[in-house]
């Protein structure tokens, strides 16, 4: 089976729609998402209409938790601002999707068992940068495969026989490359593959400015940072 693995989309409808179809074209047989579907940026019921139908399982991201209970003191300015504008515009389906989304998740799929964390496996709001195995600070995880998003940084690794991946943000990199981010793997060798596609940032980036918020939302998108 070949896996779709994405993570922090954030309301980027332009990024999640190039990503899927460059999924499709690999053959991707099941798309799974680490959270962060919505904030940011401006299109956060297309992007759950798009996820629902897709069929994406998907996590709660620290956004979803925020914007779904209201408390939004955990976030940067910059995420709460547009977090208060995702929460007032969120439809009540979409207010009810985000609020079912668990906040980590243990599935089989492909023979293989998969841990999908937003943060890290002790911690679901701790960033987690690329390791080398003299540094795992995880312990044994009885799985084969851990997903982690929350970074925006797109990196993958084995450390004995655990496969772990970041599949990078969708809809805002931070790893100074612009092009949405996705991983695919087979769980028939337990291969990763990361990937990037070229979107219309623009889109989104005029969106945001058009809807009043903060200017540096849209310039990080040329950028990647």
């Amino acid at each position: 089976m070949l896996l779709g693995i994405i993570s922090d989309i954030h309301g980027n409808l332009p990024a999640f729609r190039a990503v899927l179809l460059a999924a499709r074209r690999k053959g991707v047989d099941r798309m799974l998402c680490a959270g962060d579907l919505v904030g940011y940026y401006t299109f956060p019921n297309e992007v759950l209409d798009l996820a629902g139908h897709e069929g994406v399982h998907s996590i709660a991201g620290n956004h979803e938790r925020a914007i779904a209970g209201g408390d939004l003191s955990g976030l940067n300015d910059l995420a709460a601002t547009a977090g208060r504008w995702t929460r007032e515009r969120l439809s009540p389906e979409s207010a009810r999707t985000i609020s079912r989304l668990p906040p980590r998740d243990r599935l089989e799929a492909g023979g293989r068992i998969l841990l999908i964390v937003h943060g890290s496996p002790r911690d679901d709001d701790e960033y987690v940068f690329p390791l080398t195995e003299d540094l795992w600070p995880f312990g044994e995880l009885d799985v084969d495969i851990l997903v982690m998003g929350h970074t925006h940084v797109q990196w993958t690794a084995r450390f004995g026989s655990l496969v772990v991946l970041n599949p990078g943000s969708v809809g805002q990199p931070r790893d100074r490359d612009p092009r949405a981010a996705f991983a695919t793997l087979d769980t028939a060798d337990l291969s990763v593959r990361l990937h990037r596609v070229s979107y219309d940032f623009h889109t989104t980036a005029d969106a945001a400015l058009a809807c009043g918020l903060p200017a540096k939302l849209a310039e990080r998108l040329a950028l990647g940072v």
